[in-house]
């Protein structure tokens, strides 16, 4: 059977091409950015996934026009590359703008399943596990033969998975951002000077400064298409379930919060199976896309979500 078994002997597959050649299961590139969600409830049943990398990062938003323009202005810049006699570059540039490109490619779950008995979901999820016979709750937009899914909510065990890259409202995600964007910094900078100046304060104040305004200009552009795509999803997939305060929205924090509160009850065994991957967030919180939510947490008006402590119990 090609369908996952959540074994953690699981193939990952390179692409959906990869999976039609080894499988012959056909699927389909997820549809982004969706434009109408909406939120469905029901038994789910003829439950399926399979793991595969699909173009889920911020360049898989843009319009077909938007690729098109921007696949052009590589191959202008594979033609100026060859006229400098930068031949790397330029088999790079082409090698982006005729489809080689995989940085938009993340790690996700094609699932495919029925609710209700009637409603046929497709989508892309993170790796949690569902089962026939789950009552869940379903963030998607309908399409001529079957709704796409953004999000899925198992409420009896409070585990949302959502399609990856969506965890967090912007000022959150920005946040989380920050920390590895200003070492990648310090460490560019660094290296800049061990193998081309000396460590004096005067090279490095030159450096920092040099690189800070690049590399400024360069964060800002991220952050800004960020929050055009995978973050502005997340918060619309927030809005639909009811959840307050979606900007401050950071659900690998609060699935951490949970599970101190899971643990103090005795809910929650610190020893893990390997397939446990699939079946639980890990104790860091930082699962592959599916975490725990808390609605005492997320639907408070007027608190946002981080501010509120878990209090420990005597």
């Amino acid at each position: 059977m090609p369908y996952a078994k959540y074994d953690g002997n699981d193939p990952i597959y390179k692409d959906k091409e990869q999976l039609l050649k080894k499988t012959g299961i056909s699927i389909t590139d997820p549809i982004l950015p969706p434009k109408n969600l909406v939120k469905l409830t029901g038994t789910l049943s003829e439950f399926k996934g399979l793991f595969c990398y699909a173009p889920l990062a911020d360049g898989a938003y843009l319009s077909d026009e938007q690729k098109q323009k921007h696949n052009n202005q590589l191959r202008k810049g594979a033609v100026l590359a060859t006229l400098n006699g930068n031949s790397i570059a330029a088999l790079a540039g082409l090698g982006h703008a005729n489809g080689n490109d995989r940085s938009n490619y993340v790690q996700a779950q094609y699932i495919s399943a029925k609710l209700n008995d009637t409603i046929t979901l497709k989508g892309w999820l993170g790796s949690y596990k569902f089962n026939d016979g789950d009552q869940v709750e379903v963030v998607a937009e309908k399409h001529a033969d079957h709704y796409e899914v953004y999000a899925m909510l198992k409420p009896s065990e409070q585990i949302i998975s959502l399609v990856p890259l969506c965890f967090a409202g912007r000022n959150q995600a920005l946040k989380l951002y920050r920390l590895p964007m200003f070492f990648f910094y310090v460490i560019c900078v660094l290296l800049m000077n061990y193998f081309f100046f000396d460590f004096s304060l005067e090279n490095l104040t030159i450096g920092f400064g040099s690189l800070g305004v690049i590399f400024g200009a360069a964060c800002l552009m991220v952050n800004k298409n960020s929050i055009a795509t995978h973050i502005k999803l997340a918060e619309r997939i927030f809005t639909v379930l009811g959840w307050q305060d979606v900007k401050n929205i950071n659900l690998i924090k609060i699935s951490k919060q949970y599970i101190v509160r899971l643990i103090e009850q005795g809910k929650y065994s610190i020893k893990y199976d390997i397939t446990d991957q699939y079946s639980r967030p890990l104790k860091s919180g930082d699962s592959w896309f599916f975490f725990y939510y808390d609605p005492e947490v997320l639907c408070k008006k007027g608190k946002p979500p981080l501010r509120v402590k878990n209090k420990k119990r005597k």
